[in-house]
């Protein structure tokens, strides 16, 4: 009798968070696609098809339901990045350093990188555009809402450093710095791309910008 109790507890337990999970889905969609003013009980209980009761009943008020869907978005957002840069760090591990003090070496590099984060910019765009969206959303919400400001520090951290450690490869007293400018040029060219249905900067635009950021992280001096 006591195990059949259990089992039933656990089973609810398992259903109330399916439950609580899908309507945080629904709110990041909606966030998306509406913004904060237009994700409401309402509109997050019509989008999951479940009950208005239920968005109530699992978050007290919307502030809450919008907090968690911003926190849920930016666990999913940080597990999408390190997969994304597998390929980029595999690269750079794959180097001799002795190697990389010869001029063609490092020019060879930095056009292999450049296609790499080509790559990660439109797979990103292409596979995970709601939570780019979701993003820039939780970066322009802090200034209302000073509570989202820690975990909009922790996501920018978790993005970040991937990007040093790539800069510390090659610089180790700049790799903050050179590591802050590549996060700012894969991020200005993941959102302008997000700003019309079309692409607004062609990939070799793109690509360009990424060479010659990656010609400083790489200490390329200019032919």
């Amino acid at each position: 009798m006591l195990a059949n109790k259990e089992q039933a507890l656990v089973k609810r337990r398992t259903k109330g968070e399916k439950t609580r999970m899908l309507i945080l889905a629904a709110a990041i969609d909606l966030i998306a696609k509406h913004g904060i003013k237009g994700t409401t009980h309402r509109a997050i209980a019509a989008h999951a098809n479940i009950q208005l009761s239920l968005t109530t009943y699992y978050f007290k008020d919307i502030q809450q339901l919008i907090q968690q869907a911003f926190e849920l978005n930016t666990h999913n957002a940080t597990t999408a990045i390190e997969q994304l840069w597998q390929p980029i760090l595999s690269l750079l591990a794959q180097q001799n350093k002795v190697e990389l003090r010869r001029v063609k070496v490092r020019l060879e590099l930095q056009h292999q990188l450049a296609d790499l984060f080509l790559k990660f910019i439109f797979l990103n765009i292409e596979n995970h555009r709601n939570q780019l969206i979701v993003e820039q959303q939780l970066c322009n919400e802090i200034q209302l809402s000073p509570s989202l400001r820690l975990l909009a520090e922790q996501h920018n951290l978790a993005q970040l450093n991937p990007c040093i450690q790539v800069c510390h490869y090659f610089n180790k007293d700049l790799a903050k710095v050179n590591g802050q400018i590549l996060l700012t040029l894969l991020r200005q060219a993941q959102y302008q791309q997000l700003l019309a249905n079309q692409s607004i900067l062609s990939s070799d635009d793109i690509r360009n910008f990424l060479l010659q950021t990656l010609a400083i992280v790489l200490s390329i001096k200019p032919q």
